[in-house]
């Protein structure tokens, strides 16, 4: 597409963006929501809608080119995906579920379920995609020295010689049973020809006969080839299939993928010309206008002390660096306008003074106001209304900043509008805009020249310091005073560092090794391991359509595979389900659409490494260092419930599973928000667990459930096309997605890769596959029996979230039973 085509793009999305941010910052607070039904409804649109938002930026960030609309795009971009992880939040506290239908909402709008998928921002890859590549390089590197090791060092255990002899027997006896069977078929045939022959001899052979049977057997096969080929037209004229020229990937989709890599290979060209674009206006700006500059900038504060002097009868002080300089000057003030301002900050460093004072006086009145927010609270409980937003406004800036409606700094004239309504077609090289460079580069020049530190080594003083100096001066030569000696600013520390002081802080226990050498030893000792391309929509499924219906009805519906494959895409966080139904494979998912480098935590991989409180001290500390360093990451650990065993079995007490039961959590809380590492569990058994020390790691559990229907059918079809397999008509798939209800992903995709085996995909032209073939392996497959599904439900309930929902169901009831009640005593009277 051209970028003309992703300008209207970022238009629409601007037009939907002004509706939600009329909604979400109304000129009147609204007032609160008492039908949950209803709040419902409104958040489903609100996410359902920002979803679309984000995926048009989304799709004009990666191909766009300009390098000054791309900021723009990427700060609006971020604040949208961060709404849509707080409303996510806000209905899982709406309706205590982890899981969310909003069919209704999608009718509604007239969307299709593929437009509630989550995009996955592209640039979590392509903007690292270099480090990414050198990294997955070191790691092959690794892994291909230590690979000969390997199967020195574990060798397979060797084969019992009593079985040997018994598979050895087994195998002669079955190719003497076949030679048996070929010599007794070549006997009968033998003996039926010699009866023949006896009984009246065999009949001549007759050319006419022959002829017939011929043209029976061509004439039969051209119908049915003629037959089908009519059905297949009939399918193409009603819509039901695609003619053969359109199946397959068209020249049309191959230009338009092309035609994407070449606008991203544009995107580093034209931000490089950017990038050098900046250095070199930034100097000509400088040089040319920077001397005019400071001239005018002494004159304008000569003229201030002159008339300051002949308002007030003496200079003014000049405003400290701490609240901005001369930049208070700058901002088209009046003098009596600065010196209120400065007289203002100096009453604000008195009443600092006077706060120590009125401290018992200020009690009292904050215990009234407290009271009144509690009241004020009590009313407003009494109805449901949107929490407050961290990223609505990063969004409106960047809208702002798109359309120029708005004020900038409660000034009274408008934003300028950078990019609403510009000509696509005027910029068709789509490179920098030389007036918007120069505009931002000459504001900095001007601080820089004012306040700010030169980074040219040989340029003059700040205008600050020597209109400082020009005033202390005038002072003495006038009013014959001196001038008040600035005192430097305390230090203030923040609270954070003030609460690092008491805090422990935590002890680098290699401070002379390197980061590199680190992650080597992770990757001999196999615990970061190389995590398989696996892409999130290879998770397949299909849509919940009757969702809401059955929550209308009081059943709790079956997530499907697209439920799962959204939460997953938005919190990236994988946890508990039922054994084979794909957790491993989205946790791979996870590291492939982020570039995380993954690694594996789980008990039976940590056994026997680092031993000893010391060794496990150590372990704990470098994967959490290299984790850090070499961001994102992912902490992997299978069979999650091992770590927190209730009681650890016996064959289990040599590989102490519970080793990292009181280190991880420790680790965890030493984690800070800008650190980019997920801790992802993944278990068959949670209920062996202690759920005490299982919810204080995981901050949210997943129960991903066997897949529906609609979801099998689909996995059924993806997996044989992947497999080379092909989708005959005697193939059918609606007749094997019914039969293999109760079996999970990983039992279809084993019974598809035992079918479709080298010999078997050679036999397709000839033989078509069948539903019984696959039927024939899913019957070896062990089923998720339906006392297991109820087992996990049951332990659900007591999780956190569980436990809200258990209660919210039975307040529920409580409340429609004295309404019962209330109805009966009404009747009654």
């Amino acid at each position: 597409m051209s970028s003309s085509t992703y300008g209207k793009l970022w238009q629409e999305s601007q037009v939907v963006l002004a509706e939600l941010l009329e909604k979400e910052l109304p000129a009147e607070p609204r007032k609160p929501e008492r039908n949950a039904a209803l709040f419902f409804h409104t958040l489903a649109i609100l996410f359902v809608r920002y979803v679309q938002v984000a995926r048009r930026l989304e799709a004009c960030y990666d191909q766009g080119v300009q390098p000054q609309k791309r900021p723009v795009l990427r700060r609006l971009l971020d604040g949208v995906l961060g709404r849509l992880l707080e409303l996510k939040q806000e209905l899982v506290d709406l309706q205590l579920s982890e899981y969310h239908y909003m069919d209704h909402v999608l009718q509604e709008l007239g969307l299709d379920p593929a437009d509630l998928e989550v995009p996955i921002p592209r640039y979590f890859l392509s903007e690292r995609a270099k480090v990414l590549q050198e990294r997955q390089e070191v790691l092959t590197e690794i892994l291909a020295r230590v690979a000969p090791g390997k199967s020195v060092a574990t060798p397979r255990p060797s084969m019992p010689r009593e079985e040997a002899v018994r598979l050895v027997q087994m195998a002669e006896r079955m190719r003497q049973g076949r030679l048996r069977a070929r010599f007794m078929r070549e006997i009968r045939r033998d003996e039926e020809r010699e009866r023949k022959v006896r009984e009246g001899g065999l009949e001549e052979p007759n050319r006419g006969q022959a002829a017939i049977c011929v043209q029976k057997v061509w004439k039969g096969c051209l119908q049915r080839r003629l037959t089908q080929q009519n059905r297949q037209q009939e399918m193409v004229f009603i819509g039901m299939a695609l003619e053969p020229q359109l199946m397959g990937t068209s020249p049309a989709t191959i230009r338009a993928q092309l035609g994407e890599e070449f606008r991203r290979m544009r995107q580093s060209d034209y931000e490089a010309e950017y990038q050098d674009a900046l250095h070199s206006i930034r100097e000509a700006v400088y040089e040319v206008e920077g001397p005019s500059m400071r001239e005018e900038m002494k004159a304008q504060l000569r003229q201030w002390f002159i008339e300051c002097h002949d308002l007030t009868g003496r200079f003014p002080d000049f405003p400290e660096e701490a609240i901005g300089g001369s930049s208070v000057l700058f901002a088209q003030k009046t003098p009596e306008e600065v010196r209120a301002e400065l007289d203002l900050a100096d009453i604000k460093v008195d009443k600092k003074k006077d706060k120590e004072k009125g401290k018992e006086k200020g009690k009292k009145e904050k215990e009234v106001e407290k009271k009144k927010a509690k009241e004020k609270k009590s009313e407003e409980d009494e109805g449901l209304k949107l929490a407050p937003s961290k990223f609505i406004t990063t969004i409106d800036q960047a809208f702002q900043e798109y359309t120029g409606i708005g004020t900038d700094n409660n000034q009274p004239q408008p934003l300028p509008a950078l990019w609403n309504g510009q000509d696509e077609v005027i910029h068709f090289e789509q490179r920098y805009e030389a007036g918007l460079i120069r505009a931002e580069m000459q504001k900095e020049v001007a601080a820089e020249i004012r306040l700010q530190h030169s980074w040219h080594s040989f340029a003059p003083p700040q205008v600050d310091e020597m209109m400082r100096e020009e005033l202390q001066n005038l002072r003495l030569a006038v009013d014959l005073e001196g001038s008040k000696r600035d005192k430097p600013p305390k230090a203030q520390r923040s609270a954070k560092q003030k609460k690092g002081k008491k805090g422990k802080k935590e002890k680098d226990l290699t401070p002379d090794r390197t980061i590199d050498s680190l992650y080597e030893e992770l990757v001999l000792q196999g615990i970061v391991v190389k995590s398989p391309k696996v892409p999130l929509s290879a998770y397949s499924g299909d849509f919940c359509y009757l969702g809401t219906t059955l929550r209308l009805a009081e059943t709790e519906p079956i997530p499907s595979m697209l439920d799962v494959r959204q939460n997953i895409a938005l919190y990236a966080i994988l946890r508990l389900g039922p054994a084979g139904t794909g957790k491993k494979m989205l946790v791979h998912a996870v590291c492939t659409e982020t570039g995380a480098n993954l690694f594996d935590l789980s008990p039976e991989n940590l056994a026997g490494k680092y031993p000893g409180k010391s060794g496990l001290q150590m372990l704990v500390h470098l994967i959490f260092k290299v984790a850090r360093a070499l961001q994102p990451s992912v902490l992997w650990v299978g069979n999650a419930e091992k770590t927190f065993y209730k009681k650890v079995p016996k064959e289990e007490k040599e590989l102490d599973p519970k080793r990292l039961k009181k280190d991880l959590p420790k680790a965890l809380n030493l984690l800070t928000a800008a650190d980019r590492v997920l801790l992802l569990g993944t278990s068959r058994k949670p209920y062996l667990a202690d759920i005490k020390g299982l919810c204080k790691a995981y901050e949210r559990i997943l129960i991903i459930p066997r897949p529906d229907y609609a979801s099998r059918y689909v996995t059924w079809q993806r997996l044989i096309q992947k497999h080379g397999g092909l989708l005959a008509d005697s193939l059918d798939l609606s007749a094997l997605a019914k039969v293999s209800d109760g079996y999970s992903q990983g039992s279809l995709v084993q019974a598809v890769q035992a079918v479709l085996s080298e010999r078997r995909l050679l036999q397709l032209p000839k033989r078509p596959l069948a539903a019984s073939e696959f039927l024939q392996m899913l019957a070896r497959a062990e089923p998720i029996y339906p006392e297991e599904e109820e087992l996990l439900r049951d332990w659900y309930t007591k999780t956190p979230l569980g436990k809200k929902k258990l209660l919210a169901v039975e307040e529920e009831k409580r409340k429609a039973a004295e309404a019962k009640v209330k109805d009966k005593k009404k009747k009654k009277k």
